[in-house]
Order: structure tokens, then sequence, then C-alpha cells
């Protein structure tokens, strides 16, 4: 590919449309056009034949829209990045053009300058997380078993659902790692809401069944459009009483060889299916706020994990909604728990409640915002490192030593 040049593919049923574009583009330096295409079907021959950086695609087309040609397109050439440009502007169509893995939405009608801007904008995020992509780490992770994260929270409502759905967003699509969510909350489990799914196959439907092997749990695994699988809560929280610690236990180790990473949303309490998770788990996310409930809970549950002989380093503490206003300072949490606080995530109200309304974690249609940018944060440094890097500190750790 020339350095010079980012080659571009317009894709619009419209003549009219494709040529206003083409001469959009002619006005911006390091761009080139190098096809057209009328629908989708012509998208994705044109794609596999002219290997493009840049596809901007057109949503309503004739035969094949533009959402279903983007989806196709994002699952063969990873490296062509698809914006989807549209005279719809509602949330909706940014909704599944993102799902379908576009990277930016474009609504028409749009100048030379907005064009351009996007697609610089759009390019240079996209390369920047090439660059930090390690490929002989994830050529790796096929040969060996996966990891099981649980993600716990001593006290409802701290946020673990969200950060379960969005680390696993970001394994699956960012880092193209085989990822699972088992949403072990069996009463009033919420992860397909935060996903969006529906869930059909649940995990109180899996365990009725004479062995829990690979082929047997596959066809349970709900897929989202991200890559993540899903194994879903049951459906009606009496339901929750069929699921034995046994159950648990051999469900994880089979998934454990079957995905790089398996991540357990864990119910806030100490009941022996939650221990058996929790056991099995080669990393605990503990997952607090800055009240005083919640961390009374999180020091109690050290206390008890500690009396369980848990590795010091099996524990991972987050501190979620982290902020200067609770009357409550950094340091005295430390001190309050007995041991450092691992990683903080500033409060950011306003992206968490619109990711769960519109049931797409953030780090895939907010991806910008400050929580998304955390998140993966936390799994480039601390989950999954990109390379052997010095451990890069926090923002709050950092704001706090300043």
């Amino acid at each position: 590919m020339p350095d010079k040049h980012r080659t571009v593919l317009i894709v619009d049923d419209a003549a009219a449309t494709r040529e206003s574009i083409r001469r959009l583009l002619e006005l911006s330096v390091g761009m080139q056009v190098v096809g057209e295409a009328e629908h989708g079907e012509a998208a994705i021959s044109q794609v596999n034949l002219l290997r493009p950086n840049i596809v901007l695609m057109d949503i309503n087309m004739p035969g094949m829209d533009g959402i279903t040609a983007t989806e196709k397109i994002c699952a063969v050439h990873q490296e062509t990045v698809v914006i989807v440009i549209s005279v719809q502007g509602e949330m909706e169509y940014l909704r599944k053009a993102m799902i379908a893995g576009a990277k930016d939405y474009l609504v028409k009608p749009f100048g030379a300058d907005e064009l351009a801007e996007c697609i610089q904008r759009t390019w240079e995020r996209e390369a920047q997380r090439r660059r930090n992509m390690v490929g002989p780490a994830q050529q790796q992770s096929a040969k060996r078993p996966g990891k099981v994260l649980a993600i716990f929270g001593p006290k409802g409502g701290v946020g673990k659902t969200t950060l379960a759905v969005n680390i696993g967003a970001v394994l699956a699509t960012e880092r193209r790692l085989r990822t699972c969510v088992v949403d072990l909350s069996l009463q009033f489990g919420d992860v397909c809401v935060l996903l969006g799914l529906v869930p059909r196959r649940t995990i109180s439907d899996l365990v009725s069944e004479n062995t829990l092997d690979k082929d047997t749990i596959l066809p349970y695994l709900q897929n989202h459009p991200s890559g993540l699988k899903v194994l879903p809560a049951p459906l009606s929280p009496e339901h929750a009483e069929y699921i034995t610690p046994e159950h648990v236990a051999q469900l994880l180790s089979t998934l454990r060889d079957m995905f790089d990473y398996v991540i357990v949303d864990i119910p806030a309490n100490f009941q022996d299916l939650t221990l058996m998770a929790l056991d099995a788990a080669d990393r605990i996310l503990m997952v607090g706020t800055m009240d005083i409930a919640a961390l009374k809970n999180m020091k109690l549950s050290l206390e008890l994990m500690k009396r369980l002989n848990y590795p010091t380093d099996k524990l991972f503490t987050i501190i979620n909604r982290a902020g200067y206003d609770y009357g409550i300072k950094f340091k005295d949490l430390e001190s309050t728990l007995g041991r450092p606080i691992n990683f903080y995530i500033q409060t950011d109200e306003q992206t968490a409640v619109i990711a769960t309304n519109r049931g797409i974690p953030f780090v895939l249609d907010q991806a910008e915002s400050k929580l998304a940018r955390r998140m993966r944060d936390l799994v480039d440094e601390h989950i999954a490192p990109r390379a052997q890097e010095e451990e890069a500190t926090g923002f709050w750790r950092r704001r706090k030593a300043r």
C-alpha cells in the first residue's frame, strides 16, 4: 500500500452520489479513489480485487444492503476500514452499522472537509490499534488452555456486568481472541440485556444434558455480532436451582479448552456455586465503588479470600465510578482495604447509561469515550498485555501523584 495515498472504494446505488463523493475526495490530499460499486455484492467483489484501505458504504441499496455487505467485508478483510454513509441519522442505523463492523458513520450530505476529517480520524485510530496488536501471542493462544476471569462485585450496582461485557467486546473485536461470557447471576442476570440479545437457550437448559462437553455446549452459546459467545442466565429466577457447583466446575473446565478467555459474571454472594467459580478462576476482578457500603463489602470479601488461601496475584481490585467528589480520598481507600487498588475507572454515568439503554457495549458504539479508552487500557495493560512493557500507571493514580 503506498504511503502517500489511502485508497478508497465508494459504494452507493446512485451514480450521481458516487461522482459527487469522488469529486470531494479529489480535493483531499492523500486520498485515491480506486473503484466504485452500486450494491453490496459488487462491493464485496471490488474489495476482494482491490483491497482498498477505506470503503465508504451506503446503507440502503438494491439487492444486498450496506449493513450486510459491511458485515461480510469486515469478517474477511480485517485490514479494510468501512465507514457507513447514509441519509438516515437515526440511532438504530448507527447501532446496526457498528455491530456489523463499521468504524464510523457519516450522515449525508457532507462537505469535503467533513469527509476528509472523518476518513483521517478513523484511519489513524484503526492504524494505532493495529500497531498495538501482537500477532504471535494470538497465534499461540489457540495452543494453550484459555483463562477464566471472574468479575465479582460484593455489592450490587457497582458495574460488574458492564465491565464483563465491555472487556469481552474488546477481547473479541480489537484483539480477535475467542471470548465467551457466562452469566452466572442466575436469578437476575443482565448480560443479554447489555448486549441487546434475546436469550433462547440458557444455562439452566444446558445442565439438563447428560454431559457438558464441547459438542453439547456449543448449541447453547448465543452469538453476538461482535464475535462474543454468550451463555445466558436462566429466563426465570426459580430455574437457578437446577445449576449446581459441580455443573459450574465442569462447564468452566470445558469452556477453558474452547476459548482464549472465559469471562464469568458472578453474583454478589458467597454461596457454594459462587465459590466454585471463584476457585476455578485464574483471576478475580473485584469491583467496588467509592461508597462506604461497597468498600465495607470489598474489605470483608478480601479477608475471606485470604482465609481461602487465594494467591495475592489472583485478586485484582477495581474502583469503578471513581472521582474526587465523594468525600473519600484515594489514599484512604487503600488504607481501608489493606492493599493497593489496581485500577481506577473514572465516573461517566451518561456513557454507561446510554450503552445500557441501547444494548450495545460502549467500547463498540462510543469507542472514543473516556470509559471506552479506559476499558481498553484495562485489557491491554492488565488482562491481555500486548507486549512486555513496564506496566502503565492508571489515569487516577497519575492524577493522585500530581
